[in-house]
């Protein structure tokens, strides 16, 4: 008969138990922090993943925006061509995509108020005091815009605005005495705040060149600005209310079929700076893919040859 095992003493268990509770604990942690790494390069995978599939969404996205314009009867542009329709949230893989495009020549281009020499464009001059005035902004800004674009160093009126006003500000800097890129450069010229800059954001662009304003698709704004005949802004917002409602299902193929029709014009007159016909075109297009979401904003031309992309912004939402 063997004998009987000998108990290690009481202070001995206590120790292989607390290094045992050590040892439990240690790959507890240990397994979770495997587990926490492996979740975090897993969301890494899916993110890295889901910003692949929207990067190659939106360049295919870019592509059939130029195929569509390309494609479209450009006699005359409105909102009843298959460029103006918005496209619903579309299922793409595992994704999705929306957007739409707009026609930037339904807008008033700031950089249509300087011409190639210099030289400040009085009817465009003239219709952006309209528009400011229509939007009860203060008419003088449009010089101080001029000024901002001209290469010349010499204050527009009381309300110009050259590198002598610009230097003496609290950051100083001077004025461009160039088209602008963008029209959010806006918010440097003299006179425009951020409550003047909401006002006109959704009314004017900066294109790479003068432009004229396509009377089909141009907002009631600016249409009531460019069309003169229509007598005092505020009396000429409501007519520009309603032909841009009528034009909205109704384009005109001609810029004096409109003028006869919508402001008594004689038969076929033509007016500098209207337009049935537009070159530039902004396509916005939201994706979401998992957790990522991209906002691509692309500005197209469409000239006489291949339609091609001006620039283009892409924005995390």
């Amino acid at each position: 008969m063997s004998a009987p095992r000998a108990r290690p003493p009481r202070g001995e268990r206590g120790v292989a138990l607390i290094t045992v509770l050590l040892v439990v604990a240690v790959l507890t942690a240990i397994i979770g922090r495997l587990t926490l790494a492996n979740q975090v390069w897993v969301r890494q995978v899916e993110g890295g993943a889901a910003a692949a599939q929207a990067d190659q969404a939106g360049r295919a996205v870019q592509q059939w925006v130029a195929l569509i314009l390309a494609r479209d009867d450009n006699a005359f542009d409105g909102h009843t061509d298959i460029w103006a329709r918005p496209l619903p949230p579309l299922p793409v893989g595992w994704g999705e995509l929306s957007g739409r495009i707009e026609d930037l020549q339904g807008r008033f281009n700031l950089n249509s108020l300087v011409t190639a020499k210099g030289e400040a464009d009085p009817d465009a001059v003239l219709r952006f005091r309209r528009l400011l005035r229509i939007l009860d902004l203060n008419p003088g800004i449009a010089d101080a815009v001029v000024d901002w674009i001209d290469p010349d160093s010499r204050p527009r009126g009381s309300w110009g605005a050259e590198d002598s006003f610009y230097a003496g500000r609290s950051e100083p800097y001077l004025a461009a005495n160039r088209p602008l890129g963008t029209a959010a450069e806006l918010r440097l010229v003299r006179g425009i705040d951020a409550d003047v800059w909401r006002k006109l954001r959704p009314q004017v662009t900066a294109l790479p060149q003068a432009t004229g304003i396509n009377v089909n698709t141009a907002t009631p704004e600016v249409l009531a600005a460019a069309v003169t005949q229509w007598g005092p802004p505020l009396t000429a917002l409501q007519q520009g209310k309603r032909w841009a409602r009528e034009t909205d299902g109704r384009p005109f193929r001609e810029v004096g079929a409109f003028l006869q029709e919508a402001a008594g014009a004689e038969e076929g007159k033509a007016v500098p700076g209207l337009t049935v016909t537009s070159e530039y075109f902004m396509a916005h297009a939201q994706l979401k893919f998992a957790s990522v979401e991209r906002r691509i904003t692309t500005l197209y031309h469409r000239g006489q040859g291949p339609v091609r992309i001006v620039r283009q912004r892409r924005e995390l939402r």
